[in-house]
């Protein structure tokens, strides 16, 4: 077992240690609270340099019965899954490898919206110097490659260019992982403490339109248009909360429809003036360049196949029993207003 596989695993084994304590302790509390004048409270974690589904669904108007409110900042999906199992947020937004991993153990979490993807000109991205020699999956060996967090999309994405690559286990356990913020990536990568960066969304535009990088691949020439993660409540929420639970994922999905229906400048507008309204200026202006979510079904309804791909993957390197888990558990359309018309 490589150095990167003992840290997913330690990492997951926080979060299965939670599962008993972290519920347990929240269990008084998971009947979402409610303010003065009844508007029920929705906790949850931020992105730096993002903007969440549910802040632009709060934009557009659409969360009126709802108050989010923010509970500090969190570098990827695996974390944002271990402050939803253990009772610190009421949702998650993670790649959907990490929920199908996390599932397998039992832990009682519930998918209900796609958020984010790639399809069409929204795509990720391992960007290189142009100068460093860098070109195929091979050059990689013995490199280290700047990711946002391990045991979530960009390693999977990763790990399916290597081995399409042709690398073989030992050789791929030779490519070296660095997890760093989406923000830092493109100077670490610059300044020579990476070889590779993998980047989406606005930070991979930002960072290519400055030159001196290119990308040596996307993750849709390797896997096609695909959703990469979904939003995440715990079934113990949805079930002493169930209109709030129907309410809260029919708005998400109603501003995800708003995404798909109108340009994406207007889009960026509003997330922007939220943005701005709270207070993050650095996060509205790492949007400038933001092309869309990149969601690929319509209103962001949920597939067999966006996690099925992953739990291939998971299978593969015997991160998850091969019975131990099916794409049809972990997630539902039914609070998705959208869904029986697609």
């Amino acid at each position: 077992m490589n150095i990167r596989q003992v840290r997913r695993k330690l990492a997951l084994g926080l979060v299965v240690s939670l599962l008993s304590a972290g519920l347990a302790a929240c269990a008084s509390a998971n009947g979402a609270s409610t303010t003065a004048d009844g508007k029920t409270v929705i906790r949850y974690q931020t992105y730096t340099g993002m903007i969440n589904l549910p802040e632009l669904a709060d934009e557009l108007g659409y969360l009126k019965d709802f108050q989010l409110k923010p509970e500090g900042v969190v570098q990827g999906g695996p974390e944002n899954l271990r402050a939803l199992v253990s009772g610190q947020v009421d949702y998650a937004g993670a790649f959907n490898g990490a929920i199908a991993q996390l599932a397998s153990t039992g832990a009682p979490i519930t998918s209900v919206i796609s958020y984010y993807g790639s399809s069409g000109d929204v795509t990720a991205s391992l960007l290189v110097l142009k100068s460093g020699g860098i070109n195929s999956a091979r050059d990689l060996i013995g490199k280290k490659v700047a990711v946002n967090t391990l045991g979530a999309n960009a390693e999977a994405v990763l790990d399916t260019y290597l081995q399409k690559g042709g690398l073989s286990q030992a050789e791929i356990a030779k490519v070296t992982l660095v997890p760093l913020p989406g923000i830092n990536e493109e100077a670490a990568l610059r300044e020579h403490k990476v070889d590779a960066a993998y980047l989406s969304g606005a930070g991979k535009e930002s960072a290519l339109s400055r030159g001196g990088l290119k990308s040596i691949v996307t993750d849709t020439d390797l896997v096609g248009p695909y959703n990469g993660g979904s939003l995440v409540l715990r079934n113990d929420f949805i079930a002493k909360n169930p209109t709030a639970s129907k309410n809260f994922v029919a708005a998400l999905a109603k501003a995800l429809h708003y995404t798909q229906t109108h340009p994406v400048d207007q889009t960026r507008k509003l997330m922007q003036e939220w943005l701005v309204a709270h207070k993050r200026q650095a996060d509205a202006d790492a949007l400038n360049l933001y092309k869309g979510t990149g969601v690929a079904t319509p209103d962001g309804v949920i597939r067999d196949q966006d996690f099925d791909i992953w739990i291939s993957w998971l299978k593969s390197r015997d991160d998850v029993k091969a019975d131990s888990i099916k794409a049809s558990d972990l997630y539902t359309n039914k609070f998705n207003p959208y869904a029986k018309a697609s």
